[in-house]
């Protein structure tokens, strides 16, 4: 059982290559130890944050994209979800992830476009994120 934890939704939003994906606003949300700061969610307190990220998606063009996790500005290992899309068409990526907070103060979570072949932005239609203190 989680002591903490918090969900947000973001819907249509342009996102640049590369760019940041906003997580928009926060839906649910109980404890201290989370708590969405602009376009990141910030962990409060040493331990493990169990992190669920499902993104639907419109490229502009076609080839690899995808989202990607990122800790304090450094992508976490596994916290990915990549696909070949098609302009115009939708595309739904989903992944879970565990990152570890090992200092008494903060950590920062934010999720990035990661563009590949696709060298232009998406927009994202639907973009729901649940971080749970475990």
């Amino acid at each position: 059982m989680a002591n903490s934890a918090i969900f947000t939704v973001s819907t249509n939003s342009a996102v640049a290559a590369n760019g940041i994906v906003p997580l928009g606003t926060v839906i649910r949300r109980f404890g201290c130890n989370t708590a969405l700061e602009g376009d990141s969610i910030t962990c409060y307190g040493r331990g493990y944050y169990e992190v669920n990220a499902s993104v639907t998606m419109t490229p502009v063009a076609a080839g690899t994209i995808g989202v990607q996790l990122y800790q304090d500005g450094v992508a976490v290992p596994g916290g990915m979800a990549y696909a070949t899309g098609t302009a115009g068409e939708p595309l739904s990526l989903s992944f879970p992830a565990l990152v570890r907070q090992t200092q008494c103060g903060a950590t920062s979570l934010s999720l990035r476009l990661h563009s590949g072949t696709a060298t232009t932005g998406a927009t994202v239609s639907n973009c729901s994120v649940t971080v749970e203190k475990v």
